[in-house]
């Protein structure tokens, strides 16, 4: 009898091991699935970037309310064709055609896709649609492209844009999303790191102090108060400024600037 009982729990634990570590296996896998970073076109960032702030805000201010992606018309277009063969087109929207409605005349399948698909992703990635994000800094500031310059005498490049402003001006976050990085490191500084909801992780570096209401894994939305400018780090001999950079989910560090010029023109 003990022999049967004996054989009977150790079946029924077996049995329950089993389910508990199958549940496991699913709860992760459930979680790795919804935790992945998005997947982006790998020519996405590069026209996004290759946009010139002028021509972005331009376009914005030529859009009307006849259609809310009527910028994304413009900008689509003027960033692929030259002037001359926009003419017809942008005449078109002028008159209130919707895009779906454009005559194309005789521009070709391939860059009538091209627009098409880069319309889709000014869209679908509003990096540029006014209010989506914020400018970083509150207050007056200076900055330049200065992405990929030498550091170092040339040992590593310059990730980011930096941006000039008093000692303890307010440090803003330009997206939604979480807190994902703290404190000091070597280069930064006081730093915070902001995982945004576009998957992106935007990076906020030099900073004299960081909010002390801040956690890790904490919610912000944008706007929200992150800490203030300062020249911590590597930016100790350097007159005050905010080193702020975006990293793509694959660990590839993109140029802010033109998003940087837009932002603060609707911030």
């Amino acid at each position: 009898m003990m022999t049967h009982t004996r054989g009977f729990v150790r079946t029924a634990l077996k049995h329950w091991l089993g389910q508990i570590i199958l549940i496991l296996i699913i709860g992760i896998s459930f979680w790795l699935l919804i935790h992945q970073p998005r997947s982006v076109p790998p020519n996405l960032y590069p026209y996004l970037t290759s946009l010139k702030p002028e021509l972005v805000l331009s376009c914005i201010r030529d859009g009307d309310s006849f259609s809310p992606n009527r910028w994304a018309d413009l900008l689509a277009i003027k960033s692929t064709l030259s002037a001359a063969e926009a003419k017809d087109l942008l005449l078109q929207i002028r008159n209130h055609t919707e895009y779906n409605d454009l005559n194309w005349g005789n521009l070709s399948q391939g860059v009538r896709n091209t627009i098409t698909q880069r319309r889709n992703y000014l869209i679908s990635y509003p990096f540029y649609l006014p209010g989506a994000y914020v400018f970083p800094v509150q207050g007056k500031t200076w900055y330049q492209d200065s992405f990929g310059a030498d550091r170092e005498g040339g040992k590593r490049r310059h990730e980011g844009t930096d941006l000039f402003s008093p000692e303890g001006t307010p440090i803003i976050s330009a997206s939604s999303g979480r807190i994902e990085k703290l404190g000091w490191n070597r280069l930064g500084g006081e730093r915070v790191g902001v995982r945004g909801d576009d998957g992106n992780y935007y990076y906020y570096a030099h900073l004299k102090e960081i909010n002390p209401a801040l956690v890790i894994g904490q919610r912000i939305n944008k706007g929200d108060l992150l800490g203030t400018m300062g020249h911590t780090g590597d930016a100790l001999t350097t007159p005050d400024h905010l080193h702020f950079g975006i990293q793509l989910p694959n660990e590839e560090w993109i140029n802010p600037y033109p998003f940087l010029a837009v932002w603060q023109h609707f911030s």
